[in-house]
C-alpha cells in the first residue's frame, strides 16, 4: 500500500479505534484524528486495548496525543 493509499484509509477514524475509544471514555473529534500524524493514527489503530492494563495505557496515550494538537485535555465521556 502506498502512502497515500494509507493516509486514505486512516482520514476517517475506524471503527476498530472507536471501539477502543468506547471502552476507555474518550470522545476524539474527527478533526482532531486528522491532525495527527499517520504515524500516531497507526499507533491508536494497532494499540492492543484488552487488559485493564492495555486499556489505561492506550487511554493516556490518547490523551497525550490530543493535547499535543489541541492544547488541551481529550474529550470524556461516561462509558456504556
Amino acid at each position: 500500500m502506498t502512502q497515500v493509499e494509507q493516509e486514505k484509509a486512516l482520514e476517517l477514524i475506524p471503527r476498530s479505534v472507536r471501539d477502543k475509544l468506547d471502552r476507555v471514555g474518550i470522545k476524539l473529534h474527527l478533526k482532531e484524528w486528522q491532525a495527527l500524524t499517520l504515524a500516531e493514527r497507526e499507533r491508536v489503530r494497532d494499540w492492543p486495548c484488552e487488559s485493564a492494563e492495555q486499556a489505561g495505557l492506550f487511554a493516556a496515550e490518547v490523551e497525550r496525543l490530543v493535547s499535543r494538537v489541541t492544547g488541551r485535555p481529550a474529550e470524556r465521556v461516561a462509558r456504556s
